[in-house]
């Protein structure tokens, strides 16, 4: 039998032991708390997305999309290094246009770090995976718009997977599988209007003429508004694989991260 004393003191004890471990609790749940709150509102505040329904800097998904399609033609072929002429590791390629920056097309493949300089006003045009038809390939020279845009989407068939982060944060995921699209969470898939593609010689993209042609396009692109001001990673990548539907050719891997420096 425990004499009443030693009870006592085992009581004592005993709460002191619950306080400790209770008081612990509440400190690691504060902790907790403030933690994704801070992620929370980093999340929230810094990162933006324009909608599909806004038109950003007064030009339309559609139009943004063609500009795009554009640049990506005007950027030759680095014939020393086989890859687009002026991307490099830690080099910038990028395109601004109408206070929009243009980020580099996924289909570049490979793991790539750029860092480049921009403004607090310019927003960030991301493309996660695009395809684009249009009348200067042979046989192709009398499709309608029609024709141009199933054969822009038909590019895009296969398993495609892809994610935007935002200073280490995910901010955009996307899912699909040739035209079904499982997931697309702060991501907008566009179907071009017909637009007009400038094809020159010297672009890094196959055709067999050059000049200015009637173009359509399909992709999925993250619109982020501009970043405040400081130093911002960006980063996106994808992954596609091949289906039935896309054929063995199909495939891509990409990792672009574009340290920004935002003024």
């Amino acid at each position: 039998m425990i004499p009443e004393i030693y009870l006592s003191t085992l009581d004592v004890i005993v709460t002191e032991m619950i306080r400790f471990i209770n008081f612990n609790l509440y400190i690691l749940l504060c902790i907790t708390a403030i933690y994704f709150l801070t992620v929370s509102l980093v999340a929230g505040y810094d990162v933006q997305f324009y909608s599909k329904d806004e038109h950003p800097f007064g030009i339309s998904y559609s139009d943004w999309v063609a500009k795009f399609w554009n640049w990506d033609f005007s950027i030759p072929i680095d014939s020393q290094t086989n890859t687009l002429a002026g991307l490099k590791d830690n080099g910038c390629l990028m395109h601004k246009e109408n206070s929009m920056v243009m980020l580099v097309d996924t289909a570049a493949g490979g793991i790539w770090n750029q860092k480049c300089t921009i403004s607090r006003t310019e927003g960030i045009l991301i493309p996660i995976w695009t395809g684009e038809c249009d009348q200067a390939l042979k046989g192709f020279e009398s499709y309608s718009f029609k024709q141009l845009s199933e054969c822009a989407r038909a590019y895009d068939l296969g398993i495609v997977k892809g994610q935007v982060k935002v200073d280490d944060i995910p901010v955009a995921t996307l899912d699909a599988i040739d035209y079904k699209t499982n997931v697309m969470n702060n991501v907008t898939e566009v179907y071009t209007k017909q637009f007009n593609a400038v094809v020159p010689k010297e672009s890094h993209l196959i055709s067999e003429r050059y000049g200015t042609f009637p173009a359509a396009a399909h992709g999925w692109f993250v619109f982020l508004k501009p970043l405040q001001p400081g130093d911002h990673m960006v980063y996106y990548q994808n992954s596609v694989a091949a289906t039935t539907l896309s054929g063995a050719g199909n495939m891509n891997s990409a990792q672009f991260t574009y340290h920004l420096n935002v003024e």
